[in-house]
């Protein structure tokens, strides 16, 4: 079983848009022309409670500074998002992006209080046709109506204050230090040498993107004082561009892992890349780390020994990242480079809709990414994560368990927004027991 092909699609399709510079132009004309919306319908709002001349012009010198960015989008592609990145301070466009998706939620909620009224308005429209000889209201009712329609026009300012309140707090999470979630992995009692092995899992780093040079150190310290006998990386350490490798191999330089630092593709390598993924791998490779793109290596421990694997990131033939191996195709190459001995096998997947394969192959564990979490999470019923970020997506974060095989979906630490909610950056302990 596999991921349903038209998601597949659609994520090639997301990352042919993410990959060009009409595509950001696009996206930034899109999300400034809903921009546009929004601050009418607030100044709308502000002329019908009486607001003077002061409050609407310092709202509108607020709003369209914090949502420059995108209009730098739409004016520059990519030329003006790497701009953004590169020239910015990190607070300024972290604060930038917060309001931004502040104005996203505002806009919705707008759009879902609109249709109601509208239909409200059509019935009440179509029962005075039918009934013309209805009497009118009295004017008692017509005062206490409007005093009611002036109440919530006020109380409607409540609601933009809340949403602004709350992508504030969510930026400001999306920047603290990574909490470390840990989890065991059994092993069988032939491989008991393998007890206590401890494997530290980063992943969505985004190098480049709302993330402080800074908080790179930050990140290596809080791995390394896990004391990890092996580190992984499951991918997208780098955002968009080959100058972020240099950041990136600073921060594999300053790993600590007798056992080795092992990586698997993300799709943002192959964004960086555009066509030269050897580079990353080499880059990746001068620091020490290994780069599995559909293979794997025995890893000996004492007595025992236990193989890791890591598939390529998947895709679609003729996708925007290049002709992307099927996600068969990969498991079966990685599988390939494994014996049948009983061993242990971990398999380091950065989409976590591999486990639709996965799951189905002899494997005891996966380790995966891209996801994020969701970024905002409003909790986990089952397997099912609720979060508004990802609606067509399953396999969203934490832990999984299907017929004996898991699945661990690491939260990562960068962000594609820098918002989040109730699902911090994340740094995974595995312990084999």
């Amino acid at each position: 079983m596999s991921a349903p092909e038209w998601i597949q699609q659609a994520e090639g399709w997301c990352a042919s848009v993410e990959n060009s510079s009409g595509g950001v132009m696009f996206i930034g004309a899109l999300v400034t022309l809903g921009n546009l919306l929004v601050f009418r319908a607030l100044l709308r709002r502000l002329h019908g409670i009486g607001a003077g001349r002061v409050v609407p012009c310092a709202l509108a010198l607020v709003f369209w500074v914090l949502v420059s960015p995108m209009i730098v989008m739409g004016c520059g592609g990519l030329a003006g998002a790497h701009w953004i990145h590169s020239t910015l301070p990190a607070w300024l466009s972290v604060s930038g992006m917060a309001f931004q998706f502040a104005v996203w939620v505002y806009g919705g909620v707008l759009l879902l209080a609109w249709l109601p009224g509208r239909l409200g308005a059509a019935v009440a429209k179509l029962r005075r046709a039918m009934n013309p000889e209805r009497p009118a209201l009295p004017m008692e009712a017509k005062l206490a109506d409007a005093e009611r329609r002036q109440l919530l026009k006020k109380a409607a300012f409540s609601i933009p204050a809340i949403i602004v309140t709350t992508a504030a707090a969510g930026g400001i999470e999306s920047q603290r230090p990574p909490v470390v979630r840990r989890i065991q992995q059994r092993v069988r009692g032939d491989y008991s040498h393998l007890r206590g092995f401890k494997i530290a899992q980063f992943s969505d780093v985004h190098i480049g993107s709302y993330l402080e040079r800074d908080r790179l150190n930050e990140i290596t310290t809080a791995i390394n004082s896990l004391r990890p006998d092996m580190v992984v990386c499951t991918g997208d350490l780098i955002d968009n561009q080959l100058e972020q490798l240099e950041f990136a191999q600073r921060v594999l330089r300053n790993l600590r892992s007798p056992k080795g630092t092992y990586m698997c593709m993300g799709n943002h390598e192959y964004i960086a890349a555009q066509g030269h993924e050897r580079t990353v791998i080499e880059a990746y490779e001068e620091c020490g780390a290994s780069t599995l793109v559909d293979a794997a290596h025995r890893i000996d421990v004492g007595g025992s020994h236990f193989w890791l694997g890591g598939t390529d990131f998947p895709g679609v033939a003729g996708g925007a990242l290049g002709d992307r191996p099927t996600t068969a195709q990969s498991m079966d190459r990685v599988l390939g480079d494994m014996d049948d001995d009983g061993a242990p096998r971990i398999v380091l997947s950065h989409h976590p809709k591999t486990f639709f394969e996965g799951r189905e192959r002899n494997i005891d564990l996966m380790l995966s990414g891209h996801t994020h979490g969701g970024q905002i999470s409003l909790g986990r019923i089952g397997d099912a994560e609720l979060t508004p970020n990802l609606p067509f997506e399953f396999y969203h974060k934490g832990l999984y368990q299907h017929a004996g095989r898991n699945l661990y979906v690491n939260s990562g630490i960068g962000s594609w927004l820098p918002v989040r909610l109730n699902c911090p950056p994340e740094i995974t302990l595995i312990e084999l027991a």
